[in-house]
């Protein structure tokens, strides 16, 4: 019943609005080709392109298409790639009029992102206001009265041929960054008649050369992390209104209609772009049965390799809840019966449903309920261990939800899409504030980024995940780092962010506990950049929860090349604080923004805090304890220390105040007066094999520490000997307890 009314209306507009689109297609019976191709690419390397070929002339006899052929543009013209294909084409003029209609509405509604208009009139107006809704509407009913028109056995009047475009032959391997090439695509048909015709069109490619790197002098992750560009949201030919792969058409996706691909055929484009992975994201909505899903399995596994990671996920679709802050063009469209929003689920083992691929199946119906609550989808992808990242949280399907809406801190989202398709973003507003607002309110998210691209691959601000020093590309060592938020995003330049508290380094995305009790303590704040051959800023940021907007902790001047750019500040321990760095290029033609190293006071009885000394072996010793510290118990309370240099003598140290004093090349996580319990060896053999423990229960029942009574909380380190470091001596993290009778 709720589609019927919706088809009443859209038919209703139809009558009223006949003529838009029309007249486009009947004035030029000429064909329309419109190319797929990256038009900015980083390698040179055989790709796939794809170009929609659509015949307009709805009266005339089909013409016969024979090839398809690329050449470079120049003085002297070159073929470098063709496709033979053999096939009738008849006219049909309601598939441009619908195509017209879409090229007309706003991008972040359409998410097309078209160099130009190939079915509209290039001087006619972009709809706005209400209009939106009512022309998305004409384009629906549209569409699907052409869809049963082909499927009672219309021909289609347009066709979708591949190619394969050499780029090594286009850019040689002394390509100057900046190099543009132009590529004509053509096709030779026969008309009606049996008389040879071609029609052409060009796509320009710029060679933008290798990306920046980081700098070197960032420490916390070795002194060579690894860089890995990606993109967290893309679409396929999964979710094609026609001609889509998979189960079969999405005509939930009203406008998508043309120019989508396989993940197979969009894997060469990114690695054209110098991406290494991409998460397959297609719309909750497209997939619709878990034997689907499983193909997407699949297909990323097969393409997954030594050098290239494609990892299955999904864009889930959801109810609001709560109260709303405004609405969107999502909920207009729904006739106001969903508040819906979109979300990435990533890391999941199983398909998650929501909505189907039925003409507004993205909604709920008058009897129906297609969509979770938003708050039960994040629970479930939590439960298959992902994380759940906010899809353009101020776009079309945004989150509208806003105080419903928790972070890392109640384990519901773990992130923001803050850099959401293509365009040179720059500053703090948009999707960036929305993410800033929420930190503020007491909300802990990692910020990420997606082109959610519909068609073909192209350069934007892409997630930069950064490995340590030594770690294998793997799908499970590039998801930690994704999840742990050691990731930047950027449309060229590099950078990333440490902070340095008591000798020791965090890198960005580090969720630091602080101690009860912790002093305020003197921290500096790290940038690595590098804007290549350009020149701009390097700005820093400091927030707090509580706070009505963040501080700007410093600001660079004009930087070029690449360096480190860092100031002091006093570390805020009260409340849960954060540090994040923004470069923006002198001209605004490229940005990049880290992740924050976070600082979380913890309310957690025992738990670890501080920054453990790297020791000669590579290790990052830890303390741990198992059972429950006690005044009477008189033992069952263990502190022990792993990963130790074997067969060195050490000692567990205590106090009853936390630090984060420089000690020794690590950091002394103790305030004074400090203990010394006895000294012990750590045996074990090889490198980080050694450990220690120490019953703590019956330290205090030994009565050597009479300060030892019922309700002291205490903070507690090992100190043990490293004799290849520079200076011989090694510190864990240290961890806070608090004693019971």
């Amino acid at each position: 019943m709720y589609r019927h009314h919706l088809a009443i209306l859209a038919t209703a507009l139809l009558l009223a609005f006949p003529e838009d689109g029309q007249a486009q297609a009947s004035d030029a019976q000429e064909l329309i080709l419109m190319p797929h191709i990256p038009d900015e690419v980083r390698v040179a390397l055989p790709i796939t392109a794809q170009v929609l070929v659509y015949n307009p002339d709805r009266g005339a006899r089909p013409i016969r298409l024979e090839k398809l052929e690329v050449s470079v543009e120049g003085d002297r013209e070159y073929v470098i790639g063709e496709s033979f294909l053999d096939q009738d084409l008849p006219g049909g003029d309601e598939y441009g009029a619908i195509q017209a209609l879409l090229e007309r509405l706003p991008h972040e509604v359409t998410e097309l992102h078209r160099p130009r208009r190939y079915f509209a009139a290039t001087d006619a107006p972009e709809f706005v206001g209400p209009e939106v809704m009512e022309r998305w509407s004409e384009a629906s009913s549209r569409l699907r009265t052409l869809r049963e028109a082909y499927d009672a056995g219309l021909p289609q009047p347009f066709a979708q041929p591949l190619v394969i475009v050499p780029l090594d032959q286009v850019f040689e391997a002394n390509t100057k960054s900046g190099t543009r090439a132009t590529l004509r695509f053509t096709l030779h048909f026969s008309s009606a008649t049996g008389s040879a015709n071609s029609a052409s069109t060009t796509r320009t490619i710029t060679f933008l050369g290798s990306a920046p790197s980081l700098p070197a002098g960032l420490t916390s992750l070795g002194s060579a992390p690894s860089v890995h560009a990606g993109d967290l949201h893309v679409h396929s030919c999964y979710g094609e209104a026609l001609g889509a792969c998979g189960d079969g058409n999405c005509f939930a996706e009203t406008f998508q209609l043309s120019g989508s691909f396989s993940y197979a055929e969009l894997k060469p484009q990114y690695q054209a772009l110098g991406f290494d992975w991409f998460t397959a994201t297609d719309h909750s909505y497209c997939i619709n049965s878990s034997s689907e899903y499983q193909n997407i399995v699949s297909e990323t596994a097969a393409l997954t390799d030594a050098d290239f990671i494609c990892i299955p996920d999904i864009e889930l679709s959801s109810d609001e809840a709560g109260s709303q802050v405004g609405s969107d063009i999502g909920d207009t469209v729904c006739i106001w019966m969903t508040e819906a929003n979109h979300m990435g689920a990533h890391g999941i083992t199983s398909r998650i449903a929501g909505g189907d691929d039925a003409l507004f199946g993205f909604c709920d119906g008058l009897f129906s309920d297609a969509l979770a609550d938003f708050r039960d989808n994040i629970a479930t992808i939590r439960s298959q261990g992902g994380y759940p990242i906010a899809n353009h949280a101020m776009g079309s399907f945004g989150w509208n939800s806003y105080d419903e809406a928790r972070g890392i801190e109640s384990n519901a989202l773990h992130g923001v899409e803050i850099w959401n398709g293509g365009g040179n973003q720059t500053g703090q507003g948009g999707h960036v504030a929305r993410w800033v607002d929420w930190m503020l309110d007491g909300r802990i998210l990692y910020c990420y980024s997606g082109s959610d691209t519909h068609d073909e691959a192209f350069a934007f601000g892409a997630a930069h995940a950064v490995l340590p020093s030594g770690a294998a590309f793997t799908k499970d060592s590039l998801e930690g780092a994704i999840k742990n938020g050691q990731v930047y995003l950027s449309n060229g330049p590099a950078l990333a962010l440490e902070v340095d508290l008591g000798g020791q380094a965090l890198f960005m995305g580090s969720l630091h506990p602080l101690p009860a009790g912790a002093p305020a303590a003197s921290l500096t704040v790290r940038a690595g950049y590098n804007f290549g051959a350009s020149s701009g800023t390097v700005t820093l940021f400091g927030g707090r929860v509580g706070d009505s907007s963040e501080s700007v902790i410093c600001q660079s001047g004009a930087l070029t090349g690449e360096g480190l750019f860092e100031c002091g500040d006093t570390l805020t321990t009260d409340r849960v604080s954060w540090y994040r760095a923004y470069l923006e290029f002198d001209d605004g033609s490229r940005a990049a923004y880290s992740n924050p190293v976070f600082f979380i006071p913890s309310t957690d009885d025992t738990f670890n805090y501080c920054t453990a000394k790297p020791n000669s072996d590579g290790c990052a010793a830890r303390t741990g304890w198992s059972g429950t510290p006690s005044v009477s118990a008189g033992s069952g309370f263990t502190i022990g220390a792993t990963e130790l240099t074997s067969g060195q003598p050490g000692i567990m140290i205590y106090g009853y105040a936390p630090n984060y004093l420089p000690f020794q090349d690590g950091t002394l996580c103790i305030g004074a007066p400090i203990v010394r319990t006895s000294v012990q060896t750590s045996g074990g053999a090889g490198p980080c094999g050694g450990s220690m423990s120490l019953d703590f229960n019956a330290w205090i029942a030994s009565g050597l520490d009479p300060g030892l009574t019922a309700g002291t909380t205490v903070y507690a380190q090992h100190w043990y000997r490293d004799p290849a470091a520079a200076f011989p001596t090694g510190l864990t993290d240290a961890i806070q307890f608090t004693l019971e009778p």
